[in-house]
């Protein structure tokens, strides 16, 4: 047996899901998105288990090869899983007119906060580790055959909604035609991406490391910014239908730069927590929002479009960790937080090209009609 997991072992984790990120796109084109969110769903599940072996039992490779191992699965897995549920959840957006994404990323982050309490319990009731992760594993697996039987009614929306292909090329790859709101898109996907993740990967160490807080006011801070994502998130309907796409994008960008700002130069714990509360807010609703207005812009198949935004925002979740952490290494955590403040003027500059773009194609439609 072994100890829990080292920051090594999650190396696997961010490699694993670097072939995902270019092959994606494709095969969920090519096999569907119903083959790759039950493909997805077996990886996580495999690769969780591999990870935990190494936990109860002897391995006969060194254990911290085989946690590896199994958080590249889980890692390879799950952006399949991602990328293929965005795709379908974009296609079903369109149709009904009517908001989805946002409700898809709050039980996300519904699922992180549960999943955090469900680890704190686990630990406080001395549970054992590989306890722990047959008790998720198993109630992961119930969640994944639960939904799989609607996955069928899923993949026909989202194979109606691609262009016929008339050339035998174009079977091998999904339809994608790039404009100047697209290419905004996937640049505002990438930033909120990375505010989101950053708030993920850092933000307790920033706590614990740069401001000397307590661990149960890190971990407190985490999860205040889990629980406002969902609370959010689940609201999403009402924003959006109220404010627009362009306004909730931009108001929430300024919301997570005043959250930024008020943790870089506010110590108290109370100002504190308050950027966290600002920044949750700010970040909740920007990259599921992102994701449904480039998916609505630009001619071509929609799915061919979330493919792209998608790998762009989990693009950004995998290569901002690592980037940061340099930037943080040479001149401090605070510092890199500041960048992801800068880096939110973006949306507010480019909310206003997306949705412009989505305008254009829209008439374009009509006038065919």
């Amino acid at each position: 047996m072994r100890k829990p997991f080292t920051h090594h072992d999650f190396l696997g984790l961010s490699l694993g899901s670097i072939p995902s990120l270019i092959f994606a796109p494709v095969l969920i084109h090519r096999a569907g998105a119903r083959m790759m969110t039950l493909l997805g769903e077996g990886l996580v599940l495999l690769g969780v288990l591999l990870a935990a072996l190494p936990l109860a039992l002897p391995m006969p490779l060194p254990g911290g090869v085989v946690a590896a191992i199994g958080l590249g699965l889980v890692g390879f897995g799950f952006v399949f899983l991602d990328i293929a549920m965005n795709v379908a959840a974009g296609v079903i957006e369109a149709r009904r007119g009517k908001p989805v994404l946002t409700t898809l990323h709050a039980c996300f982050s519904l699922g992180e906060a549960v999943g955090s309490f469900f680890g704190f319990g686990c630990v406080y009731l001395a549970v054992s580790p590989m306890t722990h992760f047959l008790i998720a594993i198993g109630l992961m697996a119930l969640l994944f055959l639960l939904s799989a039987t609607r996955l069928s009614e899923v993949e026909a929306l989202v194979r109606a909604s691609g262009e016929k292909k008339t050339k035998k090329d174009d079977a091998l790859r999904p339809k994608l035609r790039l404009n100047g709101g697209l290419i905004a898109a996937v640049i505002v996907v990438f930033v909120v991406a990375l505010c989101e993740g950053t708030a993920n990967d850092w933000l307790p160490i920033l706590l614990r490391e740069s401001m000397n807080a307590s661990t149960s006011f890190a971990a407190l801070a985490f999860a205040v910014f889990a629980s406002g994502l969902a609370a959010v998130r689940f609201s999403g309907t009402f924003w959006l239908t109220r404010f627009g796409r362009r306004r909730v994008l931009m108001g929430s960008a300024i919301l997570a730069l005043i959250g930024l700002l008020i943790i870089i130069f506010f110590k108290a714990p109370l100002f504190v927590m308050l950027g966290v509360v600002f920044w949750a807010a700010g970040a909740a609703l920007g990259f599921p929002v992102a994701l449904s207005a480039g998916a609505a812009m630009g001619e071509g198949d929609p799915a061919a479009r979330m493919s792209l935004l998608s790998s762009a925002g989990y693009g950004a979740f995998l290569a901002g960790p690592p980037t940061l952490g340099f930037i943080g290494e040479e001149m401090g955590l605070a510092a890199s937080f500041g960048l992801v403040a800068l880096l939110m003027l973006l949306p507010v500059v480019l909310a206003k090209r997306m949705t412009a773009a989505q305008g254009e194609v829209a008439q374009k439609v009509l006038e065919r009609k």
